[in-house]
């Protein structure tokens, strides 16, 4: 499916009846996840030391000339993490470079930038390959989701920054600009190792567009990604020792459409919304996606990633992908125009298209004549 698909040519390819089914699941789903969230309640906290204190303590030590992994293995097991699965230990590029900045303010000032890019970028996705309206919707919604950068310590956020790099990426690639979408889909891999599900996605559609220097760019990067890591795990499992131990609670946790929901809420301003307002946000952002594959696919992987992975208090590995749900709110409006209309389409036409076609229209007692 092209990056340019519209919505209209999407559902003229729809039957009547088609859309009146598509609309049907959708309002299905939206009232399944609205249930759900009713009876969705706040996670439980951790004890002991927050993510974001842990990961501040390990900028701290590196500016102090300490070795990353000492810092990190240190803070681990102060904080009561596990640390004999590699999930626990973050790959170094995001803190080392947060420790090169003067302070934390600095930090949060590039975060800034750089969101103050990912909102350009995508506005004028929306409107090179929306219309006017689409981008008006995402220029005033975007920042609404963007707005958690200014939490506390937002800086220190490796899916804040990983999920603003995926949106700049997805932008520039709907804007023709590939080497840009893959440098950026590169860099947040390095960012966060849960970026590898966009990055299957990238070299998936190059593939299936026959673009093959991209396609080999994809093999280059994966291959300089996967020795990375494997040097990045030998270097943690060189300190595991008998103080080490493994998380109490296992990442797999089957948490299904709840889990889902948590992930889904963590998207700026549905933070202090009620999961029922992340649920219709979700279905509506889903319906808009279908004319941006990209982001549709990477949306998809990621949710049915969160179905079976994730414990509660991870609901924040949604701001990977939150912020691709505004782009398909901001399309949506078209999207369910084309169904409505698509959906009201009389029988008689449906005979009307039968006829053109050759076929022969059903009489009125349903039997063809």
């Amino acid at each position: 499916m092209p990056e340019n698909s519209s919505s209209s040519s999407l559902v003229e390819r729809m039957s009547p009846n088609a859309a009146r089914l598509v609309l049907a699941l959708l309002v299905v789903l939206a009232a399944l996840l609205v249930w759900i969230g009713l009876g969705i309640s706040e996670p439980v906290k951790r004890a002991g030391p927050t993510d974001l204190d842990t990961y501040q303590r390990v900028v701290e030590a590196l500016r102090g000339g300490q070795n990353y992994y000492l810092a990190l293995h240190a803070a681990l097991l102060d904080g009561g993490y596990g640390t004999l699965s590699p999930l626990n230990w973050r790959p170094p590029l995001f803190l080392t470079v947060l420790s090169w900045l003067p302070t934390l303010a600095a930090a949060q000032a590039l975060l800034e930038v750089l969101t103050a890019a990912a909102w350009v970028t995508a506005v004028a996705y929306l409107y090179r390959r929306g219309n006017l309206a689409a981008a008006t919707i995402g220029a005033i919604l975007l920042p609404l989701s963007l707005l958690s950068i200014f939490a506390d310590r937002a800086e220190l956020s490796f899916e804040l920054c990983a999920g603003t790099l995926l949106l700049i990426s997805v932008s520039a690639y709907g804007l023709g600009w590939r080497w840009l979408g893959f440098a950026v889909a590169v860099l947040a891999l390095f960012v966060r190792e849960l970026a590898i599900l966009y990055a299957v996605v990238c070299l998936v559609t190059a593939i299936k567009e026959r673009w093959w220097r991209e396609v080999v760019g994809w093999a280059v990067a994966l291959t300089a990604y996967g020795a990375f890591y494997l040097w990045h795990w030998n270097q943690l499992s060189a300190l595991i020792g008998p103080a080490d131990h493994g998380a109490s609670v296992d990442w797999l946790q089957f948490g299904g459409l709840r889990f889902v929901l948590r992930t889904a809420a963590f998207n700026g301003i549905l933070l202090v919304l009620p999961y029922w307002a992340a649920a219709l946000a979700l279905v509506v952002g889903l319906a808009g996606l279908v004319t941006m594959p990209r982001a549709l696919a990477t949306v998809v992987l990621y949710l049915l990633l969160f179905l079976v992975y994730g414990r509660p208090e991870n609901g924040y590995w949604g701001a990977l992908y939150a912020p691709l749900i505004v782009l398909g709110i901001a399309r949506a409006p078209s999207v369910f125009s084309a169904l409505f209309v698509r959906s009201r389409q009389s029988s008689a036409a449906e005979r009307a298209d039968a006829l053109h076609s050759g076929s022969s229209p059903p009489s009125a007692d349903g039997s063809v004549r």
